[in-house]
């Protein structure tokens, strides 16, 4: 029978692709969310995260809406969506569009336009962020 610490260190760690052009925030998300027991896998731009969502097949996305274009996220979104291979894949979309651009409005996931399981406005702390991710995921 195996102890505590031999199951801890066998259990298969949960997968997050984080797919967000700010080195600095998704630094940071990693150590954090390793440090949690997560396995976290980093990409800079919307077309290098699908390519990694096809080889890795994580247990969620974690995406930015504005990398090197301003809707690059939604477009990421509706394309991992469509894939059959990516479509059960949760998504949890985190921007502050709304803040850069002073829009008066806010986003809902919807299956056409945000086909994502929530969007969650930046910044965020790392604790709410942990707790969106574990709703979904745990």
């Amino acid at each position: 029978m195996k102890n505590k610490m031999e199951q801890k260190q066998t259990k298969k760690r949960r997968k997050i692709l984080l797919i967000d052009d700010d080195v600095d925030f998704a630094y940071l998300n990693k150590v954090f969310l390793e440090s949690k027991g997560y396995q976290v896998i980093i990409s800079y731009d919307g077309e290098e995260g699908i390519k990694r969502a096809r080889q890795t097949k994580p247990d969620l996305v974690i995406l930015d809406v504005m990398m090197s274009r301003m809707t690059e996220g939604f477009d990421v979104a509706r394309e991992l969506k469509a894939d059959e291979e990516l479509n059960n894949i949760p998504i949890i979309m985190l921007t502050a569009i709304r803040k850069k651009e002073k829009l008066p409005w806010t986003f809902e996931p919807d299956d056409t336009w945000l086909p994502v399981n929530r969007f969650l406005e930046k910044p965020i702390s790392l604790e709410k962020l942990l707790e969106e991710i574990e709703k979904i995921i745990k």
